[in-house]
């Protein structure tokens, strides 16, 4: 087999993986709290180097050209987005590294638990806060959802004390953000720990600004040039795979026409 096909094609899967978490990214410009995802690439070792255990005999004219390009499991970008004004009372941003910390029940174990940067909630029938997208329960410090008199005004202070009449109800539990290894999206613009991840949720002091909600993190124009980029090299890596198969088609033509 031509090397250079190794080599040609992981560059092409490579660079087609990286358009499509891209595209994703793309497509969430305009989901609240959106975090994007970072694809990351790196050279493969030569075949001998990369499994010594196989006792490759040395062939330096090859190992030069390395192992080939290959991707990274794509990270999440903890960056902070735009905080706009919505003027609605149950709708919540988050200014420094956390999350809002909701869930399905009151007793949930910490894997169990789901992390969001998306702030807009909702009172449900049971007046009870909850997402607006999806209606999960927003968890107070103990776990618990939050039960809310939907006839009085409710007031969210900077530390996430939800005060109803003069008086604190309930304490949001917001969440720090672990390292971006440790989180993994699920859909629905929530995050749950990652299987084998050791950290548990720790305190965090994100300040809350009640009455707004935070906007996608997604630069669309970087995020358009480098999908245009990642297009390219995909592009250029096939034509390569099309060069390496027309030489190797040449070269069994001329050696059958010799013997």
């Amino acid at each position: 087999m031509n090397y250079g096909f190794y080599l040609s094609a992981a560059g092409a899967l490579a660079s087609m993986h990286r358009q499509d978490v891209l595209a994703n990214n793309l497509a969430n410009m305009n989901t609240v709290g959106f975090k994007p995802d970072r694809v990351d690439t790196r050279q493969r070792l030569p075949q001998r180097l990369q499994s010594p255990q196989d006792f490759a005999e040395p062939q330096f004219l090859l190992e030069r050209l390395g192992g080939g390009l290959f991707a990274h499991p794509s990270r999440i970008e903890m960056k902070q987005g735009t905080i706009i004004a919505t003027r609605n009372d149950l709708d919540l941003a988050l200014e420094g590294d956390g999350f809002f910390v909701v869930g399905d029940d009151a007793a949930l174990d910490d894997r169990d638990l789901r992390f969001t940067r998306d702030g807009r909630f909702t009172l449900n029938a049971r007046a009870e806060l909850v997402m607006a997208a999806g209606g999960l329960h927003v968890l107070d410090v103990n776990g618990r959802p939050i039960r809310l008199d939907p006839a009085a005004p409710v007031r969210i202070d900077r530390q996430g004390a939800v005060i109803q009449n003069d008086v604190a109800v309930a304490q949001l539990r917001i969440a720090d953000a672990p390292d971006g290894d440790d989180l993994v999206k699920v859909g629905d613009n929530l995050l749950r720990f990652a299987d084998g991840a050791t950290t548990a949720p720790q305190p965090s002091r994100a300040s809350v600004r009640q009455g707004f909600t935070e906007a996608s993190a997604v630069d669309p124009i970087i995020t358009m040039n480098a999908m245009m980029t990642a297009a390219k090299a995909a592009q250029t890596n096939l034509k390569m795979i099309q060069h390496h198969d027309h030489i190797l088609g040449q070269t069994i033509n001329t050696f059958a026409r010799v013997a």
